[in-house]
This record gives C-alpha cells, sequence and structure tokens, in this order.
C-alpha cells in the first residue's frame, strides 16, 4: 500500500512474507502451511487486513497501513498446556512495545492488550497441519499503532485505542517482537520463563473486576482475583477455573 514502510524478506532471523492485503493472516497462513508453503518461522504480515479475526469469531479492525497484523508460525513448544503460548505471546507483545517506549500496556485475559481502558491489540493462537501430519502453531497478533476517529464504527468508539507509535515503528516492532517470541521458547524451564509468567501475572487487566464466566455448562459471576501464570482464573473465594475451560463473557468497566 502506498505510504507503508517497505518491510525486509528476512527480518530477526525469521522468513517474512509481506501481502499488501490479505483477508486473514492467520487463515493465510494456515493455508500456505497445509499446502506446504511455510515451515515453523515463517512470518506473514500484512498492510491491510480485511476479515481479521479473533476468538469466538470475533472480528478485529486493522486501519490500512498504522497497524501491525501478522501471523508467526511456531512449532509446537514443550509446553504442558498450550495455554502458555498465549501467555508467552502476549508477555512478549508487551516487552517489545516497552522497547519502542510504550511500558504501560496491560493484558485482558486470555488474549488482548490494553491501554487504560481500551484495546489496542489482541493475539489468537491456532493449530495447523502441515503435509505428512507435522503439527505447526499460528500465532496471530493485531496491534494499532495509531488510530484516528474516522476508523471506527460507531459502535467502538471509546472501547478500542492504540499504542501511540507512528506507522513507521511498524518493522521495528515487529522485529522486536519476534525476538522476544524466540528468547521465551528458547528459555523454557528456566528463571527467565518464570519471570515471563510473572510479568503476565503482575500485568492482568481483569484482576479484581467483576466478571462474568462460562466454564463448561456453568456460567459463574465473581470478582476476579488474579490471573495465574498458566492462564487460569483466580476468583475471589478460592475457586481456580481453568484457562481452557473458560470463555470470558461480560466484565467491569472502570
Amino acid at each position: 500500500m502506498t505510504g507503508s514502510p517497505a518491510l525486509p524478506p528476512l527480518l530477526a532471523g525469521h522468513a517474512l512474507v509481506h501481502l499488501p492485503s490479505t483477508g486473514s493472516t492467520n487463515d493465510e497462513a494456515r493455508s500456505r502451511i497445509e499446502r506446504g508453503e511455510l515451515g515453523a518461522g515463517a512470518v506473514i504480515v500484512a498492510d491491510v487486513q480485511t476479515a481479521g479475526h479473533g476468538r469466538h469469531g470475533r472480528t478485529w479492525i486493522t486501519p490500512p497501513g498504522r497497524a501491525l497484523a501478522a501471523s508467526i508460525v511456531l512449532a509446537v513448544p514443550a509446553v504442558p498446556r498450550i495455554t502458555r503460548v498465549t501467555v508467552l505471546g502476549a508477555v512478549a507483545a508487551c516487552r517489545a512495545l516497552g522497547r519502542l517506549g510504550v511500558p504501560d500496556v496491560a493484558i485482558k485475559w486470555p488474549n488482548d492488550l490494553m491501554r487504560a481502558e481500551r484495546k489496542c491489540g489482541g493475539m489468537l493462537v491456532e493449530q495447523a497441519s502441515a503435509p505428512g501430519g507435522q503439527r505447526l502453531l499460528v500465532f496471530g497478533i493485531g496491534i494499532n499503532l495509531e488510530l484516528r476517529e474516522a476508523d471506527l464504527p460507531p459502535e467502538l468508539a471509546g472501547l478500542a485505542g492504540d499504542v501511540g507509535l507512528p506507522a513507521g515503528a511498524r518493522t521495528a516492532l515487529l522485529a522486536a517482537l519476534l525476538a522476544e517470541l524466540d528468547a521465551a521458547f528458547a528459555q523454557l524451564g528456566t528463571e527467565a520463563d518464570r519471570e515471563r509468567g510473572r510479568q503476565y501475572v503482575a500485568r492482568a487487566w481483569l484482576a479484581g473486576r467483576r466478571v462474568r464466566l462460562r466454564a463448561g455448562d456453568e456460567e459463574l459471576q465473581a470478582v476476579l482475583a488474579a490471573v495465574t501464570a498458566d492462564g487460569d482464573l483466580l476468583l475471589a473465594g478460592g475457586r481456580l477455573v481453568a484457562g481452557e475451560t473458560a470463555q470470558l463473557i461480560a466484565f467491569e468497566r472502570r
């Protein structure tokens, strides 16, 4: 897209596929994996994403040229639970933004990035199968660098936000994110890994807020005391809800 900074074919040691426009970078990545065209470490990034999506089919708006919309292909890491990938990805995104001078980003369980009361980014981890049955993961991420009033439909006014970076920072942000992800998966099981878990807990945007959850066939309303380093939910009163079983229906705004 005219005016968008060009991206190199290799970034932070990762092969890069740069698309002017696509429906969803995650959908594009999964299709190419299934055709044997992409392997672990590859990255798809798009200037425009016309059908970005998150958990449970929710849509994600990508301001043309002023957002990072990317999907990173991952080998399945040696983690006991796949929820840990989202935990590490969220912390990596926050740390990457911190490198660029944006320190005040929180994590709304399970996969959103927040500044104050506005969502500025989101993540989605999906599975994919390469020819021959090899399992891979696709880590999709969208971060609004700069939002303008005309970018949003009326129903999102006051809810969506940005990280306050210029469009030209997109390449640097993606490079920092890739470096943080590589370090996170290389350091699994170490003290650095445990520190990332502590950072995830400390950045929990929902902690102390009243939430409504669906856990299996049960609906729960409670104050969320904390989010654990594995992505589980600790409710006031001591009940622990496994992250894999829970869906956030509603939450308290301040």
